[in-house]
């Protein structure tokens, strides 16, 4: 696995987090709707697994009210 630095400020951080929220509802309603149509569920567990971990990177960084600097994200 490659490491990376990414400098990322609040509001980065928020967007970030907002757009794997997204993501995650849209796993849900594809998932709703191969059941309502009586097809077979995708596997997206590799890849929804992928974006809660990511989610639970930023969360860590986003848990404090106080202000920040920019983020290194590693």
């Amino acid at each position: 696995m490659s490491l990376y630095e990414l400098e990322l400020d609040d509001t980065e951080i928020k967007l970030l987090l907002v757009a794997i929220r997204q993501v995650e509802h849209t796993f849900t309603i594809a998932e709703a709707q191969s059941v309502a149509a009586g097809e077979p569920l995708p596997d997206y567990e590799g890849v929804r697994e992928s974006y809660q971990r990511l989610h639970r990177k930023l969360s860590m960084l986003d848990e404090t009210d106080e202000p920040h600097g920019p983020y290194i994200v590693k």
